[in-house]
């Protein structure tokens, strides 16, 4: 009879390893094999799939590496091995470990001069818990995206909100969020909806004007 000899299995990888999928087979030589590999139950065409999935197995054995993988690859894979007299199949479950996908519904819930609240809602964490966040902001002023300074400096988590801090009166400003984990930092969220810092107080111009008269006399 024919036998797979490799152990059905369970592999834990992270995103941009390459690994190989056991498939040996035990069989009466006369007997010519034929090896069908399936990913989540869909046939796996060789050469259609870019250059991730490469037959690596010789006669007797119909192992597969895929190259570079993805978070996509992650799923069920079943060998089916067949000859004219009997069939046999194994089935390994893969987990492919990667950086956060993009926290969601980032949004502005209060404005002072200087401040802004945010609350957010964290993304897939692709296997790997999130272990912090970067604030990043915007105004019609600057090169781009730039980190921006928080109340608490080192965001944990599991922390959904932060306040913003140092930032100039009247100003309109975006932002976004990014999670990161061990594996590394992922896609930032789609930036809040323009909001603008409140304009400066009278009451503090007008301090600023006695400090100003006071350090010109």
């Amino acid at each position: 009879a024919t036998t797979i000899t490799s152990p059905a299995g369970h592999l834990d990888v992270t995103v941009g390893e390459s690994i190989v999928l056991p498939c040996q087979v035990s069989h009466d030589p006369t007997l010519d094999l034929k090896f069908t590999w399936f990913f989540n139950e869909q046939v796996i065409q060789f050469g259609s799939h870019g250059a991730y999935f490469e037959k690596v197995g010789g006669r007797s054995a119909g192992d597969i590496m895929i190259r570079n993988i993805q978070l996509s690859h992650a799923g069920k894979y079943t060998c089916a091995v067949q000859t004219k007299v009997d069939s046999v199949s194994i089935a390994t479950d893969v987990v492919v470990r990667g950086p956060p996908g993009p926290p969601l519904d980032c949004q502005v819930t209060e404005m002072t001069e200087t401040t802004a609240s945010l609350s957010w809602k964290p993304g897939l964490d692709n296997h790997s818990p999130i272990l912090s966040y970067i604030i990043q902001a915007r105004t019609p002023f600057s090169l781009g995206w730039q980190t921006v300074t928080t109340v608490i400096e080192q965001l944990r988590g599991k922390q959904l909100s932060a306040t913003v801090t140092d930032l100039s009166p009247w100003v309109d400003y975006e932002f976004r969020v990014l999670a990161t984990n061990s594996v590394g930092t992922g896609e930032p969220s789609k930036p809040s909806k323009k909001t603008r810092t409140k304009e400066m107080r009278k009451q503090a111009l007008s301090s600023l004007e006695k400090i100003l008269v006071h350090s010109l006399s």
